[in-house]
């Protein structure tokens, strides 16, 4: 079990793999404003996902709606293009899953993205910064691919952070060290809030 916060995205993740490798569960809290930097695709995972308070904004496919404590359950199949962000005022709390034959995989991924939000290695949006993205991309190209980025633009690119020393399973990316790596908070909803006041003292 791992938490993880990505602050140039307003995330919290809670991350509990199971021992097979093949799922893992997912707690996450959304400050006000945060939203997945861009609408991504998994080709072998299917994530599900349960909001349980506030508002979460959902692209699935075309679908595009507002997901509220109470709605149930939402399914993103394998290769569908999905995107989400807190539609409400609040922090909203969504509970989830992802499973597949790459959920292992899936950890490191978030690790090396969120690492890089917490080093401000990013853009205004939180995506990182185009190198780095084509770096992550490529690694982790078995678990996400990202929504109109043609592999003919991916593929240069991540030659150049290749070269450039960009390298997405470096150590100060992943583990309990890793920079976007974070003790159990207090109150997972005042997550934002507790480091302000932390980072002020």
């Amino acid at each position: 079990m791992a938490w993880l916060q990505n602050p140039a995205t307003g995330e919290l993740a809670q991350l509990t793999p199971d021992s097979s490798g093949r799922r893992v569960e997912i707690d996450l809290w959304l400050q006000p404003g945060a939203a997945v930097a861009r609408a991504h695709i998994h080709d072998r995972l299917t994530e599900r996902f349960e909001v349980l308070e506030g508002e979460v904004g959902l692209l699935v496919d075309r679908d595009e709606r507002v997901a509220r404590a109470g709605d149930g359950v939402v399914e993103v199949p394998p290769g569908t293009v999905h995107d989400w962000w807190n539609a409400g005022d609040g922090v909203a709390h969504v509970r989830g899953e992802v499973v597949g034959t790459t959920a292992a995989r899936f950890v490191g991924m978030i690790e090396a993205v969120f690492s890089l939000g917490a080093l401000g290695r990013v853009d205004g949006k939180g995506a990182p910064t185009p190198l780095w993205l084509a770096a992550v991309m490529r690694e982790y190209r078995d678990v996400i691919r990202i929504a109109r980025l043609p592999g003919y633009v991916l593929a240069p690119l991540a030659a150049i952070a290749r070269r450039a020393g960009h390298d997405p399973l470096a150590a100060e990316l992943h583990g309990p060290t890793a920079a976007c790596a974070l003790a159990a908070p207090d109150d997972p909803r005042g997550w934002a809030t507790q480091r302000r006041a932390l980072s002020s003292a």
